[in-house]
């Protein structure tokens, strides 16, 4: 089982936020586990996770990267949104938080390692 895991960026007045997953007052990216064994892909994985709390069809893949995540290297898709109206986010502790208020969370994010395609 490897971790994969995901954001969706939106830029606001000129200013980018991502999406994080907020547990009492930290915030991490969305994760999922991906089973090699079942033949599942990373970004297979993380588009079905995504799927129930978002509409597919209004994201746009932007970016892959590598995060460290639970002290591992995992790749992190980073997805743009076609229309920011079409947004919603459930009651499921879901955030779009500007990048200057998670800084902390973003040096994760390993801009030099080559991305995993798994």
């Amino acid at each position: 089982m490897t971790l994969v895991a995901g954001t969706i960026v939106v830029v606001r007045e000129g200013m980018p936020s991502y999406l994080v997953v907020k547990n009492n007052e930290q915030v991490n990216f969305f994760s999922a586990k991906m089973h090699k064994h079942r033949n599942e892909t990373a970004l297979g994985t993380i588009i079905q996770a995504l799927k129930p709390y978002f509409d597919i069809d209004n994201l746009r893949l932007d970016e892959l990267t590598s995060v460290k995540i639970q002290k591992e290297m995992c790749s992190l898709y980073v997805f743009k949104v076609v229309n920011f109206n079409l947004i919603e986010l459930a009651d499921n502790n879901f955030k779009f938080v500007e990048a200057s208020n998670i800084h902390t969370l973003l040096e994760t994010v390993d801009m030099n390692a080559a991305p995993k395609l798994l």
